[in-house]
């Protein structure tokens, strides 16, 4: 059942259509006028009851986004310095990275040079003022490729270990105040150290995870500067923001997690079985298993039960005052409550597909997108539109969640923050590396692994849900007429990830693919050709099916789509 928007009418046409009565006047001189008023009136009913509104969720492949996301690229790659720091550099990096560029893009190429060079910096003289410009540049070197920049990740995690204070918070230097702001970045760069198989200090995490306890709000939310009190007992701390009260609440989130206290954390080993891998890498595994440091770090001055009450306390902060309608840091807050609700997904265990807090984001984001394709926060200090954009592309992108998926497919950290594969099962070797479907990242990797493996033992569950397209025409071409292929592929995954790939790009000739697509088994496939549809053509509304669709409405939106290919496209094959 579709849902209706009534559109928005300017008062001046109503009241001339409802309230003005005909004369010799009106026949005489407003005649066109009037009827081109009436014209419009009914252009809008007809658009208001005729056109159904879209009546599910955003998800980041969802084509309002892709829309925004694009034009935010756009903007994004337009010739102009980034004079926030090395930081932003790194943030504009992250966001083009999550949005589909690739490491070769000429922002990116910046920002690693930028980085490299901090880090040579930090190694003789520390941090400087603040640690802002350090914890996000470990962070983007962490997700980019935590082998190849292994000594400057290893720098900035000394250095952040040493600027840490004695309580557990970061700060300016010289120290005036604690820092929630500082502290979350800290956090942070923690975790993405963790999870890149290097060393962090388990007592900097506990001991930020305690101070984030100690220095909550007593209505559950958190300020910038706040006091220690050296206990638990929650007091009034100043004026809660709601930039840090998700910077709080996602930072104790994060470190709930580096501790063992989420929901993922009691995982049992498994048993060692038989591979066709070379003996060599048998023997890593093994030794690995048998030696590995352990997933979590170990805490030893708080519990589970402490953790869950601060979450509890955060989350109803929330849900008393959440709103994306603040003035200041407000794309800054946006990435802070994507963080948030990521880490509660993973600690929680409990994951919303369509959850309310994105979809809110991201109509608040439609409406506020300058025509450049940036967005601009009213109240910020140190910032500008750039840093924004970055900020609300890493919220459009589900930026953190991305960054968890990733890193917790691997078990095992081998030297240089290398894993070995959780999962074995259909591994190969390919130029010295160890494939699997878990490390399949562009189309090339995919058809590689399904013609290398036997039908009867292939596990795709792993197979990531989009895939990376090749820069050049020629090859990308060719890449995506084996993608459409794949949709009429045995595994479902396979199919996921060709559809979700093909429904990016703004190709015509993948509607046909997509159309075919719409009838798969699978609703989550079947809702990523829907939306490539509403991308390619530019009908955000389309023409469906619905969620949960009956098979009278799956066909019956097939035949509209194929209605509307065939109109621009008369000479168009399709897909039987």
């Amino acid at each position: 059942m579709h849902s209706y928007r009534l559109p928005s009418v300017d008062r001046g046409l109503v009241s001339s259509l409802g309230h003005r009565r005909p004369s010799l006047d009106f026949l005489a001189d407003g005649l066109l006028a009037d009827w081109r008023k009436i014209a419009a009136w009914a252009a809008l009913l007809v658009s208001a009851f005729l056109l159904p509104a879209r009546s599910w969720g955003y998800t980041p492949e969802s084509p309002e986004v892709y829309e925004m996301l694009e034009k935010a690229v756009a903007y994004l790659e337009k010739p102009r310095e980034i004079t926030e720091g090395v930081g932003a550099d790194c943030l504009v990096a992250m966001a083009l990275l999550k949005a589909g560029k690739g490491q070769a893009h000429p922002r990116v190429q910046s920002a690693i040079a930028k980085a490299r060079k901090l880090a040579e910096t930090v190694s003789r003289q520390g941090i400087s003022t603040h640690c802002y410009n350090e914890a996000i540049t470990g962070i983007f070197l962490c997700d980019l490729d935590p082998k190849a920049y292994l000594s400057e990740i290893n720098i900035i995690l000394q250095a952040m270990a040493k600027r840490q204070l004695s309580n557990g918070a970061w700060g300016y230097s010289p120290h005036t105040y604690d820092d929630t702001s500082q502290t979350q970045y800290g956090v942070l760069c923690y975790w993405a150290g963790h999870q890149a198989g290097l060393q962090v200090p388990a007592r900097g995490v506990e001991a930020a995870l305690l101070w984030l306890m100690r220095t909550q709000h007593s209505d559950g939310g958190w300020v910038y500067s706040p006091s220690d009190p050296g206990n638990f007992e929650r007091r009034n701390q100043g004026v809660v923001t709601h930039s840090m009260a998700a910077a709080g609440l996602s930072s104790v989130y994060i470190c709930a997690h580096l501790l063992g206290f989420g929901a993922d954390a009691p995982r049992s080993a498994k048993s060692e079985e038989k591979s066709d891998l070379p003996p060599a890498l048998q023997k890593i595994e093994a030794e690995d298993t048998k030696k590995k440091r352990l997933v979590y770090l170990q805490a030893t001055s708080t519990n589970a039960q402490q953790v869950a009450r601060t979450t509890a306390a955060g989350n109803a902060w929330f849900d008393k005052h959440m709103s994306y309608d603040v003035k200041k840091w407000t794309h800054y807050y946006m990435y802070a409550v994507e963080r948030h609700r990521s880490f509660q997904e993973l600690v929680e265990g409990k994951v919303v597909s369509e959850p309310a807090w994105y979809n809110d984001g991201v109509e608040y984001l439609q409406k506020t997108q300058q025509e450049d394709g940036s967005w601009r926060t009213e109240e910020t200090h140190g910032s500008g539109p750039l840093v924004d954009t970055a900020f609300a592309m890493l919220f459009l992108t589900r930026s953190s969640q991305k960054s968890i998926r990733k890193a917790t497919l691997d078990e095992g950290i081998l030297i240089g923050g290398m894993g070995l594969p959780r999962d074995l099962t259909n591994a190969r070797i390919q130029d010295g590396k160890v494939i699997t479907p878990q490390m399949v990242r562009d189309v090339d990797d995919l058809l590689e692994l399904l013609t290398s493996t036997e039908d009867k033992g292939f596990d795709a569950t792993a197979l990531p849900g989009g895939l990376s397209l090749d820069a050049d025409l020629t090859k990308r071409t060719s890449q995506l007429e084996r993608l459409r292929a794949l949709v009429t592929n045995e595994n479902y995954e396979a199919r996921l990830a060709a559809v979700k790939t093909l429904a990016r790009s703004r190709d015509l000739d993948n509607v046909p693919a997509l159309i075919y697509a719409l009838s798969d088994p699978d609703w989550r496939i079947v809702e990523a050709a829907r939306d490539g549809l509403c991308f390619i053509s530019r009908k955000f509304r389309g023409f469906g099916p619905p969620p949960q669709a009956t098979e009278e409405q799956v066909q019956a939106a097939r035949a509209k789509w194929k209605e509307w290919y065939l109109a621009i496209r008369p000479d168009g094959q399709l897909m039987d």
